[in-house]
């Protein structure tokens, strides 16, 4: 089978939201031992796309959109999100496994950094959500958090030798229990 015609499914399957991925302004007043914050991140991803060896493809690219972040008892807060990715996606049964980094800004410009991981499928990519520092009042903070990726295309096209594809795509990242630390 050639990529062309597997191509369709291979974007269903290769993409990532987040994803993805990214928190945002994080309540202030938020303790870190009792919080329960909650995130949704709309994005849009665009990148190069790659067949490999076998019935493998590579996709690499980067992912923006804005997360929001709350609670029952704060408002609502939103931050810009930038996320650099890679996505290794078998072609035949559809699994893909990404990583990738974040930067996520708050209105004042202040940042917090993160990696994640994800496994899974377009669907569903379960992974992991890693703080890794900040600046300004996020300066120093640090936490694990579990969260999913779904993804949905929007556009492809093919150019250059050797079916090069460039996609863009859309999708939601989902942060059900944000736990973070400040020093």
């Amino acid at each position: 089978m050639s990529f062309k015609r597997v191509f369709p499914n291979l974007v269903l399957i290769s993409v990532l939201s987040l994803f993805t991925f990214g928190f945002a302004v994080l309540p202030e007043s938020a303790q870190a031992e009792d919080q329960k914050l909650k995130g949704v991140a709309a994005w849009e991803g665009q990148g190069m796309l790659f067949q490999m060896e076998g019935k493998q493809a590579h996709f690499v690219g980067a992912f923006v959109g804005v997360l929001v972040v709350g609670n029952d008892k704060e408002p609502l807060e939103a931050a810009k999100m930038v996320c650099p990715a890679t996505v290794e996606t078998d072609l035949e049964t559809g699994n893909e496994t990404g990583h990738g980094r974040c930067i996520l800004t708050d209105k004042d410009n202040n940042k917090i950094f993160a990696k994640w991981n994800c496994d899974g499928n377009p669907a569903n990519c379960k992974g992991r959500f890693i703080f890794t520092g900040g600046t300004g009042k996020f300066k120093g903070i640090s936490g694990d958090n579990e969260f999913f990726v779904n993804t949905d295309v929007m556009a492809l096209k093919v150019t250059g030798e050797g079916d090069l594809v460039q996609q863009a795509a859309a999708g939601e990242a989902i942060w059900p229990h944000i736990q973070y630390q400040l020093p």
